[in-house]
């Protein structure tokens, strides 16, 4: 990219940058042009060299490497980036990607025991975005001849048992400069450190020279968005790569998902990675079919791509309604309870075993404090499966670090969790969860990004500003750690307005601008706008979003709230 004049910002941008801290020309420049060569190298991370000696052992004995992904977007995107590294190095690899509702969360022992009878008896495992948390499964792999890398970005249990090697920057003694990067970052370093290696020695790996490692960035930033990791640093660095690679057209299969879910590839927002992409890839294996997005990933075939990525986008269809039956069965059940008074909210229920953290989600945003969900473990009666989710502000896995008496497994990090339990443990787990939280001494309100602590005046009838416009692209990736700016106009009129989706719940209209009305629309705000008067001037905080409709972006005013 080349920098535009560095005093070439809208002044209501000026004053976002100034909320978030972006004053100093120096800091601001790095902020909206960063460059790769910013990025630390991997030999920062504690034992790379012992995984790249590792790996470079099994291809040069021809031992098999199998790759083992969590099930999530970020363990897919990084199980992906690391086959296909390996496709282009010239070294066959397998994969494998848990279901999420039979074999659980990181390694299973029965599911790894039946891959390793169908290998060889020398091999190499390397698990992505999970493993940590694996200690007696990792042991088991060993038995079975397996050497072990571990890859993952999750917190360190203490009784961690030590892999032949684990890269991982929460570990002590690591020296990479962030801690707060997705999994899919650490297969992305490690793949970077393994084409390094190969490079020294040409003549054994004439593959890796003529690989690419930028367009790898584009599978990073799926998986860094999409795992709701900070959007500043070495995360910003990464995340803007990838969707410079999107916006290339260089990966034609990312291309059909984004066409099939109606979203522009050349204009990337994290808003369309958080709210479209994510959620198709994860469909599928909230559903039961893991295999799905892997395979979408994965296909060199146009026709297959396009089938598959059709069939996520149907199955995300089947999964909203789930979501929605789920969300209304917890309302349900906090419907007895004063959520006003409580620091947390735990619950137990019939509800799908795939849909759990969206659940939790869902309404960790509408209380505003942290939410475990929890339902019967569809593979032992005596067992409860959870997931939590938690604000801003709040470190959920130190919570449930405080619990783990009563926990089989968790693991997790400060916004997400998961964790397993007997059942008859639940109400003195519940109560020691509750206790845990109120002891953090954390309150029971946090801000849903604590950058935001004023809105910037801006009428609507200058919302459109061509340059204000460009500025929104430079501030991407916008989200955790990075928020979008959002604006207030204090004189809105209505010409129009109409309720759409189910039951009404979402809005979309116009409102008079001082030379042109201005369409918007406005999501999970229908119940509030009825029980307002729309004949009187109201209040509207509102951002952008772009609308992508026959091949053309446009950009649209997006409500926040109106009052």
């Amino acid at each position: 990219m080349v920098p535009a004049h560095p005093y070439n910002i809208h002044p209501a941008i000026r004053k976002h940058l100034k909320i978030i801290g972006m004053e100093d020309a120096e800091r601001l420049e790095s902020f909206l042009f960063p460059t790769l060569s910013e990025l630390p190298p991997p030999t920062l991370f504690k034992s790379m060299d012992k995984a790249v000696a590792l790996v470079l052992e099994a291809v040069s004995k021809e031992h098999e490497i199998l790759i083992w992904g969590d099930y999530d977007v970020d363990g897919i995107t990084a199980t992906a980036l690391l086959v296909l590294f390996f496709r282009q190095v010239g070294v066959s690899v397998r994969h494998h990607i848990p279901n999420r509702l039979t074999d659980g969360y990181g390694l299973n022992s029965k599911v790894l025991q039946k891959l390793s009878e169908s290998m060889r008896a020398d091999k190499l495992l390397i698990t992505v975005d999970c493993g940590i948390s694996n200690k007696d499964e990792i042991r088991e792999a060993q038995n079975n001849g397996f050497r072990v890398i571990v890859t993952d970005h999750h917190q360190v249990p203490a009784n961690a048992l030590q892999a032949d090697a684990t890269i991982n920057p929460k570990q002590n003694d690591c020296s990479f400069p962030a801690k707060d990067i997705a999994g899919v970052a650490v297969a992305f370093y490690l793949a970077t450190a393994i084409r390094s290696a190969m490079r020294e020695n040409n003549s054994l790996y004439p593959g890796a020279s003529s690989v690419n490692m930028k367009l790898f960035l584009a599978y990073v930033a799926i998986g860094t968005v999409a795992d709701l990791m900070p959007l500043t640093g070495i995360n910003r660095l990464l995340v803007k790569g990838g969707f410079e690679v999107i916006s290339s057209s260089e990966l034609e299969n990312f291309i059909l998902l984004f066409d099939q879910l109606n979203i522009s590839h050349k204009h990337v927002l994290s808003e369309n990675i958080s709210f479209q992409v994510a959620p198709a890839i994860n469909a599928a294996g909230r559903l039961g079919m893991s295999g799905l997005p892997i395979d979408l990933l994965l296909t060199q075939s146009s026709e297959e791509a396009c089938k598959l990525a059709g069939d996520l986008v149907r199955l995300n269809k089947k999964r909203k309604a789930v979501s929605r039956d789920d969300f209304d069965l917890a309302l349900k059940q906090v419907a007895q309870s004063e959520v006003e008074d409580k620091s947390c909210l735990v619950l137990k229920g019939d509800f799908h075993d795939g849909i759990l953290g969206i659940t939790a989600s869902r309404l960790a945003e509408l209380f505003q404090i942290p939410v475990l969900v929890c339902c019967e473990n569809l593979q032992d009666s005596m067992m409860l499966k959870g997931s939590g989710r938690a604000p801003d502000g709040f470190n959920l896995y130190q919570a449930l670090y405080g619990c783990a008496n009563y926990l089989k497994k968790f693991g997790g990090h400060e916004a997400a969790a998961g964790f397993s339990l007997v059942k008859d443990s639940f109400m003195n787990f519940k109560r020691c969860f509750e206790q845990s939280v109120f002891s953090l001494n954390l309150g029971k309100e946090y801000d849903s990004d604590p950058l935001v602590k004023e809105y910037i005046n801006l009428p609507l009838s200058d919302a459109l500003d061509p340059a204000l416009l460009d500025n929104l692209l430079q501030l991407e990736p916008l989200g955790a750690g990075n928020p979008k700016p959002v604006f207030v106009d204090k004189d809105v009129r209505f010409v129009s307005l109409n309720h759409f989706g189910f039951n009404g719940d979402h809005i979309k209209g116009v409102v008079r601008g001082r030379y042109t009305n201005i369409p918007f629309i406005g999501f999970n705000l229908g119940k509030k706008v009825k029980t307002q008067d729309r004949s009187r001037p109201c209040s509207m905080k509102y951002s952008h979003m772009l609308n992508y409709f026959n091949g053309k972006t446009s950009w649209q005013i997006k409500a926040e709230d109106i009052w």
